[in-house]
């Protein structure tokens, strides 16, 4: 048999079995993982426990599954309920799932399809100076290039964690100095094209850099923030995410929507009146 075929099996019995380690093992061994496998079981532990015990066939789901869903989505195991966050992190876990099942030919139609997501909590508490950033930056330069090259591409275009990780050098168009993103082809700051040249001379030059080649070592968001974390106790600074480093950058930088990787005018500039509306940390409101 051969080796897609036998998973194909393994993943429909586990899928009929709602068994989530046999499930998201295969998944993870295979490399059709998009996230660390302990958070993938993590967002997921409610959802299969509950279609477990309620006979629900997660290959093949009844009718009535988006209803059924709301249950274990919105609540941990023993009734109380969850965040709206918690919701969100569920729900994308479980949608990448079957868009994973769809590519594989395993599934039909997406069960998921237009059901809606809550909104997310967003965070109140004020962003790190611009002085902060550039502190942090300058750290990055001096230490490691690779992480200052994330980093800067995070502050200038205001590029999310996933976009970065799942980079490949066939997205940079060095000459035009433009990287094909998730949703739009960006032009690049000399900054941040500058921080990529060093990478790039690595990898073997515009010329012979393999195009399927990731840009950045990281497997996973996690490992990402990781190092950002080390880089802010070397940098002698408080902890900066990618998250929120990218919300700084969509504060401090007049971008284009396409600049900022969006495709979505109205969602550009939602996200921009959230980034301007938050303060700046240290600083005393008179």
């Amino acid at each position: 048999m051969h080796p897609r075929e036998e998973r194909a099996l393994i993943l429909i019995q586990a899928l009929r079995d709602a068994d989530l380690e046999r499930l998201t093992t295969t998944l993870h061994t295979a490399g059709l993982l998009s996230r660390p496998l302990p958070q993938v079981r993590a967002n997921l532990k409610a959802i299969f426990a509950q279609a477990q015990a309620d006979h629900v066939n997660l290959l093949h789901p009844p009718a009535d599954f988006q209803g059924w869903l709301s249950g274990p989505l919105h609540h941990h195991q023993h009734g109380k309920p969850v965040s709206s966050n918690t919701v969100i992190a569920r729900l994308s876990t479980l949608r990448n799932v079957y868009q994973v099942l769809l590519r594989e030919d395993l599934i039909g139609r997406d069960p998921l399809r237009d059901y809606p997501a809550p909104p997310p909590v967003r965070s109140t508490d004020p962003l790190p100076s611009a002085a902060e950033i550039r502190q942090l930056l300058l750290h990055a330069g001096a230490l490691d290039d690779v992480l200052c090259a994330a980093l800067t591409l995070t502050y200038e275009h205001a590029m999310q964690a996933r976009e970065l990780v799942a980079l490949r050098w066939g997205a940079l168009d060095s000459a035009r100095g433009t990287l094909l993103r998730r949703r739009t082809l960006s032009l690049l700051s000399a900054s941040a094209q500058a921080s990529l040249n060093p990478l790039l001379a690595r990898a073997g030059g515009p010329l012979h850099a393999p195009e399927e080649m990731r840009i950045f070592p990281y497997d996973n968001l996690d490992a990402l923030r990781l190092q950002t974390l080390k880089l802010c106790r070397a940098a002698n600074v408080e902890f900066i995410s990618p998250a929120v480093l990218r919300r700084c950058g969509l504060r401090d930088h007049d971008l284009t929507a396409q600049q900022a990787g969006f495709s979505d005018p109205q969602a550009y500039k939602l996200a921009l009146e959230v980034a301007q509306a938050l303060g700046v940390r240290g600083e005393v409101e008179g």
